[in-house]
């Protein structure tokens, strides 16, 4: 029996293709340059914001639930007394209805961090499809 053949069926199959990819953008905001990491997954996205080199010394993950209007959200790794991981996850997963894991490498600037989510949110609605499928 060929590689490509069902054991149960004996027809032949092709292997399946990912549709994982990624989606880089970078911007300067506030003087600083700011780089964007998107790991398109199905019906989710991991997204890492930063500056380089990459480190993804946090993770929060954030999904809606049918439960409450403002969807669930935990930090999966980092520290507990920096937020911006798992509001920004939050605020993501309402937005799109998806589950949603960002790892921000960010300093809490109360001046970058809006311009950081306004510019995530444009690129969202602008290519859609670089988020998930």
């Amino acid at each position: 029996m060929s590689s490509k053949q069902s054991l149960s069926t004996g027809a032949s199959e092709e292997p399946a293709r990912s549709r994982l990819s990624v989606h880089n953008f970078t911007e300067t905001i506030c003087e600083q340059s700011i780089y964007f990491h998107v790991l398109c997954l199905k019906d989710s996205f991991l997204l890492w914001i930063g500056q380089q080199p990459a480190n993804m010394s946090n993770l929060a993950v954030a999904l809606s639930t049918k439960i409450d209007s403002i969807p669930s959200a935990s930090l999966l790794m980092g520290e507990m007394t920096d937020p911006v991981s798992t509001t920004l996850a939050q605020k993501l997963a309402k937005l799109t209805g998806k589950q949603v894991f960002v790892s921000c490498d960010l300093p809490q600037d109360r001046m970058l961090l809006p311009l950081v989510e306004t510019r995530i949110i444009n690129e969202l609605k602008a290519v859609p499809d670089k988020f998930y499928f």
